[in-house]
């Protein structure tokens, strides 16, 4: 969270001098712990109406992530135009403001039948026990933990740990009411077969870039992807179910599971199967964002620097 409300991890001298980085640390937890602390206090479909204004205020004002927004934008659509680009990074800051705003909320997700309409016809519930349960940052993909805790589904969820080691803390304390373990992203892979073994389902957030992962296509241009979720379901022998969480109308969320993706080839090997799985996940995941774009949070660099067509990427700034 802290990257997202200041727009980039501590650099400079803050790096070298771990008096100025523990001061900086405090000022950005206290800053964000009163921001949520403000939106708890409100009802949650208000305080989701006014993290949209919040979002849409700072976002634009953190060029370097705003030009990142844009040029991801930029590559994904390539037909639109300066002014609609524009238009769509906004209305996605908006997007990310909604869910800071809700996140102080998230018992209520789990709570109150009506905040989330569940649908797992595409998958039977077998096969969410335990499973690998793969999304996108598409719309508030933190309600697909609540969905699990009101099905009754113990889980793991993958997740990047803040630079800031006080807000980590905060994090981990927010996420307790889930039920959720909390899994941090580096060297993880032994932890989440261990969570599969032990009977939970394991959450990831895949659309993201991983430097050292394979080329997967997306939109039309190669990202360099994480396979882990497809290893571990091939390993385990478990289901790979992509997540689809998508807003009604302001804290108010439908959150679908679909049919497990399975290798087209069985007999290929396993690295081609783990790539073909990652594919068909890369290819669900585009056909949400294209139907819904502007819930699409895309803060960080996906595809390498001159990727696509666009002027805004040869400029873009640091991820």
């Amino acid at each position: 969270m802290a990257e997202f409300i200041i727009g980039a991890p501590l650099k400079g001298p803050a790096r070298r001098y771990p008096w100025l980085r523990r001061l900086l640390w405090r000022i950005d937890f206290v800053f964000v712990w009163l921001l949520l602390k403000g939106f708890r206090l409100l009802p949650v479909d208000l305080a989701s109406r006014l993290g949209a204004r919040v979002g849409g205020w700072i976002g634009p004002r953190l060029a370097s992530k705003h030009r990142l927004v844009r040029d991801n934008l930029a590559i994904a659509f390539p037909t639109l135009g300066a002014g609609s680009l524009e238009h769509l990074a906004r209305a996605c800051w908006r997007q990310g403001g909604r869910i800071l705003a809700e996140y102080p909320h998230l018992d209520r997700f789990s709570r109150e039948a009506a905040r989330l309409d569940i649908d797992t016809t595409g998958a039977d519930p077998v096969d969410l026990q335990p499973c690998v349960i793969a999304c996108a940052h598409l719309s508030s993909w933190e309600v697909v933990g609540s969905a699990l805790t009101r099905l009754g589904i113990a889980n793991a969820t993958l997740y990047s740990p803040p630079t800031n080691p006080y807000l980590d803390r905060m994090l981990l304390r927010s996420r307790a009411v889930l039920n959720c373990e909390l899994v941090p992203r580096d060297n993880s892979a032994r932890a989440l077969l261990k969570a599969l073994r032990g009977g939970r389902s394991v959450g990831v957030v895949v659309d993201r870039r991983v430097d050292d992962g394979e080329d997967i296509d997306f939109f039309g241009h190669p990202k360099a992807s994480s396979m882990l979720p497809a290893k571990l379901a091939l390993k385990q022998g478990c289901a790979l179910v992509p997540a689809r969480v998508r807003r009604l109308k302001d804290a108010r969320y439908a959150v679908s599971f679909h049919a497990p993706i399975t290798p087209r080839d069985p007999a290929a090997d396993e690295r081609e199967q783990a790539r073909d799985m990652m594919q068909q996940l890369h290819d669900h995941f585009a056909e949400w964002i294209r139907e819904e774009p502007a819930d699409w949070l895309c803060t960080k660099r996906l595809w390498p620097r001159g990727t696509g067509s666009s002027p805004l990427e040869a400029n873009a700034g640091q991820d």
